[in-house]
């Protein structure tokens, strides 16, 4: 960043002398008007010189000179410093240096052009102190369409257009932003409070970019295209743009619909001794050519590596994305506690995931919640995927409804390791060979400690509940509440030492049944009401593996369960010496409960 930026530069051209005028507010009134309400007080050069209290001064910008407008129009925001500035409507003006606004002003541009002329390199909009001195604060910017042409050049921070730095209470409200290149069309950064609102970008690269320390920033309504990511927290920046850096914190970005050539929302923690902290990001639509919400590390720097990402909450998301991207994708190295709720999807030739989990070095994610999620169709990609690298230490799923998917598809892929994974009121409708929970064989060391599964039914041919085939997953207890399902062939496809406890299932398939065993596998079943389909196997197991049953509904041969004392079942063998119908295990003896007679 240079040393010092001019505030304006000289013009050539005559100019008219500047308009000022009083008034009670930031409304357009005529000259007798004014008279009559400030009982005869008019004011030259911003100066009372009768009447009562000093009243808001506003300042009519002077008519556009053909030329370069710079000089007057930074005279006439000297001028109107604290009060009203205001834009002629259908003015078209062109400049070659920044134009300042300062504290206390609203500037009102509505119907007016300013264009950023080639080779200028420099903001086009900006206030006194990004160039050094005390803070300024109460800045308002309406309307106007902002305009940096092709050429315009430049280094470091005057690549942006709109540039505010050390501002409190600055509102930035219906402006359109054009760009044909360099770098970001609203760059904020070290402000509080600020509002960017009901904004329409055609940019070449960000829309809005927030770098820190800011503190309350909403950033609401934005429409158009970016050629980047359209609204992006940064706490710290690039080294070429690394001017001001600091925690941002307590920032709410809603309602974007837009077309960007990278994320709509890029979240980001920054260095390590940055953070992005109390973030909400809701209603998101358009589409994205990479991930819709991007949340964690930019890589490509070291200084938007390892911050903090915490207390994060996206929401009302609908967006589209393109092949081989995510909804939401979070590969950051310090991210805290993460909550999705209200995504919509419909994206048949989709391939990535919902929300995929994705550190580029292994980390540890203490809690991250999905839930209210609506998929009328998913692609191939899960809803969840946590990759190798992650370890989350609490996943919770609830209220997920896919209507249909591709066969095959997973609706939950854990690669990495999940410590407690919770899935409530989960409908899913994936045929062929898919799972609702699928413990990939192609990650040895796909883990999850502990998975509690409630009010949840899956339909479709083939596939099941839940799936770890490799003998070197580890998943030691599954528990089904109220669960049901219609054309799964098993609720369970195990080739790990799991613990399977029931409560409430309903198995409605004749071609499998609760669990499928492989060789490495040791499978014990505890609980009770479950009801499976006639003539359904129950349970198969594979050579070397293992089922032990204390369940006395699980309508079995018996003579495949391990015999434990006290274990039970019901035989459907009626070769059996113990005939059909409920055993228990005494010894190494099956014992029929009504008969007595043994096996």
């Amino acid at each position: 960043m240079p040393a010092t930026r001019p505030a304006s530069r000289p013009d050539a051209s005559p100019r008219s002398p500047v308009e000022v005028v009083d008034t009670t507010g930031a409304e357009m009134i005529t000259r007798r008007r004014l008279l009559a309400v400030a009982g005869g007080a008019v004011l030259v050069g911003g100066t009372v010189l009768a009447g009562d209290a000093p009243r808001r001064r506003r300042v009519v910008l002077p008519a556009p000179s053909g030329g370069d407008d710079t000089a007057a129009l930074n005279t006439a925001l000297r001028a109107g410093a604290g009060g009203l500035v205001q834009g002629r409507r259908g003015a078209r003006y062109q400049v070659s240096g920044p134009l300042l606004v300062h504290s206390g002003t609203i500037l009102v541009m509505a119907g007016c052009t300013v264009t950023l002329t080639t080779g200028s390199g420099c903001n086009l909009l900006t206030n006194p102190a990004v160039v050094g001195g005390d803070r300024d604060r109460n800045i308002t910017v309406i309307g106007g369409i902002w305009v940096r042409a092709e050429g315009v050049g430049g280094s470091g921070i005057d690549l942006h257009t709109l540039l505010f730095r050390r501002v409190d209470h600055l509102v930035l409200q219906r402006l359109a932003v054009r760009t044909s290149g360099d770098k970001y069309a609203i760059s904020l950064g070290d402000v509080t409070d600020a509002t960017v609102s009901q904004i329409r970008f055609d940019v070449r690269s960000d829309g809005v970019h927030i770098q820190g320390p800011a503190l309350r920033t909403r950033v609401a309504t934005i429409r158009g295209t970016t050629g980047d990511d359209t609204v992006a927290i940064t706490p710290r920046d690039w080294q070429s743009y690394d001017d001001v850096s600091g925690p941002v914190v307590d920032t709410v970005i809603e309602d974007i619909d837009v077309t960007s050539a990278a994320a709509l929302v890029k979240v980001l923690g920054g260095s390590p001794e940055t953070a992005a902290l109390r973030t909400t990001v809701r209603k998101v639509a358009g589409l994205a050519h990479n991930n819709v919400v991007w949340v964690g590390d930019d890589t490509a720097e070291w200084r938007t590596t390892g911050g903090q990402v915490n207390e994060l909450v996206v929401e009302q998301v609908s967006a589209a994305t393109v092949p081989g991207r995510h909804v939401v994708y979070v590969n950051g190295s310090n991210v805290g506690r993460l909550r999705i709720r209200g995504l919509t999807f419909a994206d048949p030739a989709a391939d990535g995931a919902l929300v995929r989990v994705s550190p580029l070095a292994a980390a540890i994610f203490p809690e991250l919640t999905v839930e209210g999620v609506e998929a009328t169709h998913l692609g191939a990609g899960p809803v969840v995927r946590v990759d190798p690298t992650a370890r989350v230490q609490q996943l919770r799923v609830d209220r997920l409804a896919v209507a249909a998917s591709d066969p095959g598809a997973s609706v939950l892929q854990v690669a990495g390791a999940v410590d407690e994974l919770t899935v409530h009121r989960v409908s899913a409708a994936t045929p062929g060979d898919s799972y609702l929970l699928e413990l990939p064989h192609w990650e040895r060391h796909a883990t999850v400690r502990r998975a509690s599964i409630s009010d949840t039914g899956a339909a479709g041919r083939g596939g099941g509940l839940v799936s770890a085939t490799a003998a070197t997953h580890v998943l030691p207890q599954v528990v089904f509440s109220n669960v049901r399902t219609a054309g799964k062939s098993w609720l369970a496809d195990l080739n790990t030492r799991t613990e399977l406890r029931l409560s409430r299932v309903i198995i409605e398939d004749t071609t499998g049944g609760v669990a499928r065993v492989r060789r490495s596998g040791a499978t014990v079943v505890r609980g009770d009401t479950l009801r499976t389909a006639p003539d359904s196997e129950g349970v198969t197991v594979g050579p070397g593996g293992s089922v032990t049953s204390y369940v006395v509904d699980l309508a079995v041969d018996v003579s495949r369960l391990v015999r434990a004392d006290g274990s039970t079942a019901t035989n459907t063998n009626a070769e059996l010496p113990c005939g059909v119908g409920p055993v228990v295990c005494a010894g190494l003896t099956w014992q029929h409960l009504h008969t007595g007679a043994t096996y």
